[in-house]
């Protein structure tokens, strides 16, 4: 009996260590992405981009097409079943111009682009005046079918001094075209570089109309909605137009709503019912329904701390409560809109950073969620009732490694997914249930990844 019981214990003993083996094997696989079921495996990858020292890329995803915009080209992918990041179609502007401003939405399978040769001030040596230099600025707006790249119309855009404009100044969505042009000495003066709103059939390019902005005010941000034309405006004297030379302090960025077909002013009400927002801070448009704004007063870039307000807006201009970028759940980093949800990704520093996913009401401001991550987190996209999050190994990583998938409505984790190659850091979009990641410069402009 005694030599069967030690033969009962050695076979106990060799289970049980083949057991924490298998385990630590199957874990490992599992999180090198080999293992059915856990894996999110690489499918194809586009050519790699033509070296280039501007690192700014626009990347989109249009239907079946993946569009990348450079300073120097705009480039369409094809991304259905069979075509495996092909290249479609490219456009290079003529001549020596460059692309200087895209739509951030590609809407109806059209593209607005904008190409110009700016104006470089020469001269100016030994206290002698700089002499304006050569170029039109940005002064060609252009719209591109993005399936195969033709070009569809083209207009002029008023330009005043030969720049480049700074910020976004196009925008399509629905059947509309948006296009923000410079006001010229001969009209009044207004902030926000002195810009005016005009809408274009975005099939045709036809004038639809001009909208109505408030005579001391000129167009900051724009952003089309299913009633309204929604935007920012900056108001303000004559003089205190924000071009650089320092008087922002003197202008109060405004939310304003233009009706959607004939463009006039519906209503035009302060971002904070407190104190002035002026040019000084950073305002940027996250959703026009509703219509939500991340206004950044402060912030420590090396890091990564803003202090600031994510402000909501009913469909009549009344202000809702805000959602603070810092609270006890952390610095947001990234957000992202869907209906009346506010969906958010922040971090706390406690050696290193550990990110939570959390959800808000936006008519309230109240918190409806907060779940825990385990990585440091990367990337966020909001599709449907599903909310997609892809984290890196650590923060001083610059490769995708996880997926993680939850539900919408509470937070639920769905799925988790381990790269078993690493993904570039960047934006990303979901295609008929494969990731498409953007690339940077000089790399792959897209790759493709699927569930395994």
């Amino acid at each position: 009996m005694s030599g069967r019981a030690g033969l009962v214990k050695a076979l106990v003993a060799i289970g049980v260590v083949l057991g924490v083996i298998g385990s630590i094997t199957a874990w490992f696989l599992s999180f090198e992405g080999y293992l059915p079921g856990d894996a999110m495996v690489r499918t194809w990858a586009t050519a790699k981009d033509r070296p280039s020292d501007d690192e700014a890329n626009d990347s989109w995803v249009v239907g079946d097409v993946a569009v990348r915009g450079r300073f120097d080209a705009v480039t369409g992918f094809g991304i259905a079943d069979g075509q495996d990041g092909k290249k479609l179609w490219e456009f290079v502007p003529p001549g020596r111009a460059q692309i200087c401003g895209s739509a951030p939405r590609a809407d109806e399978g059209v593209l607005l682009v904008a190409y110009g040769t700016e104006s470089r001030a020469t001269g100016g040596e030994s206290g002698k005046p700089a002499a304006p230099g050569k170029g039109k600025g940005c002064s060609t707006v252009l719209a591109l079918d993005t399936k195969d790249g033709r070009e569809l119309w083209s207009v002029p855009r008023t330009v005043s001094d030969g720049r480049f404009p700074t910020g976004e100044f196009l925008e399509a969505a629905g059947d509309l075209a948006l296009v923000e042009h410079e006001r010229t000495e001969q009209e009044a003066r207004a902030p926000g570089d002195n810009r005016s709103l005009r809408a274009l059939d975005l099939r045709t390019g036809k004038a639809r109309w001009t909208a109505a902005v408030p005579g001391a005010c000129g167009v900051w941000d724009t952003i089309v909605g299913k009633e309204h034309v929604n935007a920012v405006l900056a108001c303000g004297g004559e003089d205190a137009d924000d071009s650089g030379s320092g008087g922002g302090e003197d202008v109060e960025l405004m939310a304003a709503a233009f009706d959607r077909g004939t463009g006039a002013l519906k209503w035009n009400v302060p971002i904070d019912a407190r104190r002035p927002v002026t040019t000084e801070s950073s305002v940027d448009i996250e959703s026009a329904d509703p219509l939500v704004l991340r206004v950044v007063r402060s912030s420590n870039r090396n890091a990564g701390e803003e202090t600031g307000t994510f402000v909501s807006f009913g469909q009549d201009g009344r202000l809702r409560p805000g959602i603070e970028l810092s609270g006890d759940y952390g610095q947001i980093d990234l957000a992202e809109v869907a209906g009346e949800r506010l969906y958010a990704l922040a971090w706390t520093y406690s050696k290193g950073r550990h990110y939570r996913l959390i959800a808000f009401d936006l008519k309230t401001g109240a918190e409806v969620w907060n779940e825990k991550l385990d990585e440091p987190a990367a990337g966020l996209a909001v599709r449907g009732d599903r909310i997609t999050v892809l984290c890196e190994w650590s923060t001083q990583a610059s490769a995708i490694t996880e997926l993680l998938v939850f539900d919408a409505g509470n937070g639920e984790e769905l799925d988790e997914r381990h790269f078993r190659e690493e993904a570039p850091s960047g934006s990303f979009f979901e295609h008929d249930g494969r990731i498409i990641v953007a690339g940077p410069a000089g790399g792959h402009a897209f790759t493709a990844f699927e569930r395994w």
